[in-house]
């Protein structure tokens, strides 16, 4: 073997090497991809009764997190699908959690009108930054971020979610 092929059978397996540890290293806890979840499970919001809660205590279940608003129609459009995905799989340590960029009053009443029966928290003006800081840049609604069960990114929706597409990314982390 010539030095030349040598020296790029060594660079190749370099590459190689350096492109399966940079793969396992954005998998492991602590590092980019897993920072976002955490970033995410520590968000604190009050819910509708004004007490505070942390995301982090839905931690070890497919967490969807849906960021919406009551004169949003898509958000109006696909909350009941989550109503109905919710039902369906309890047992199943699956959790919607809505986030509602809107008016608690509003909100309420909204919750009441469409029997929500998932977690409702009430965000503020800074709940929109911490949206696009959780990938959309475009600050559209409604949003919705599915983690699996390691609190690991596995979607992120920008856009009304029907219930044919909630299913299919829904039923391999079930």
């Amino acid at each position: 073997m010539s030095r030349q092929t040598a020296l790029l059978a060594t660079v190749a397996l370099l590459a190689l090497a350096a492109g399966i540890g940079a793969s396992i290293w954005h998998r492991l806890p602590g590092t980019p991809e897993s920072g976002v979840a955490d970033a995410l499970l520590q968000i604190s919001m009050p819910d509708l009764h004004n007490q505070s809660q942390t995301l982090g205590q839905y931690r070890g279940k497919v967490l969807i997190v849906n960021f919406w608003a009551t004169w949003c129609p898509p958000c109006r459009e696909e909350i009941p699908h989550f109503v109905e995905t919710q039902e369906r799989l309890t047992g199943e340590n699956v959790q919607f959690v809505g986030i509602a960029l809107d008016n608690p009053k509003d909100v309420a009443g909204f919750v009441r009108e469409f029997a929500v029966n998932y977690p409702v928290l009430i965000g503020g003006i800074n709940e929109s930054e911490k949206m696009r800081a959780l990938g959309n840049s475009t600050g559209g609604l409604p949003y919705t971020l599915i983690y699996d069960r390691r609190g690991q990114l596995k979607e992120k929706i920008i856009g009304g979610l029907d219930k044919s597409r909630l299913e299919l990314l829904l039923a391999p982390l079930i």
